[in-house]
């Protein structure tokens, strides 16, 4: 029995996590080199009409500057020539989870009797936000990140699970020098 609670408790907490964030780096760019950044775009990866949402494009925007200024980078106009590139990729995708209880469900035993179990399927929505960072001199990628999460119903707590993935991704830039 105590292996079981310990077994939903697990499931529980794991329901419950931010976003996944994975990120990537060139180990020969000289991370320290970079004081400035410029936006080049946001591609909508699967055409889901963020591209003609321009507060949320502009709110991600502010989200991954406000993250790179506090790593002591300056934003600046494409024109001015930035060290960095910055270039956002969102993507949505449905998705479906199915569960199956088996024959004697979430019971066990002799008392519960038997059932013939059952299948429940939940649709949600996984969104993607990558964050790509290229050195303009040589228009070569030197940073990702990756977040992914479900998406909630509510715009606000979907802006929030974009912020937690952002400041989550940046506590690893710059990557730490490999010896």
């Amino acid at each position: 029995m105590r292996i079981l609670i310990v077994c939903v408790w697990l499931l529980a907490a794991a329901g419950c996590t931010g976003p996944n964030v994975q990120t990537t780096s060139d180990p020969t760019a000289d991370f320290t080199a970079f004081r400035t950044f410029a936006f080049t775009g946001l591609t909508d990866t699967d055409q889901g009409g963020l591209l003609n949402n321009a507060i949320l494009r502009k709110q991600i925007e502010g989200v991954v500057a406000e993250q790179m200024t506090a790593k002591g980078l300056h934003r600046v106009g494409l024109d001015a020539r930035p060290d960095l590139l910055v270039h956002l990729w969102v993507g949505v995708k449905e998705k479906q989870q199915i569960e199956s209880t088996g024959p004697y469900g979430p019971r066990y035993g002799w008392r519960a009797g038997y059932y013939g179990g059952g299948v429940t399927t939940y649709d949600y929505e996984e969104g993607t936000l990558v964050v790509d960072l290229a050195e303009s001199s040589k228009n070569e990628l030197v940073w990702r990140a990756r977040i992914v999460s479900t998406l909630e119903s509510e715009s606000e707590e979907n802006m929030q699970l974009v912020k937690d993935g952002v400041a989550e991704a940046f506590t690893k830039y710059p990557p730490a020098k490999k010896r």
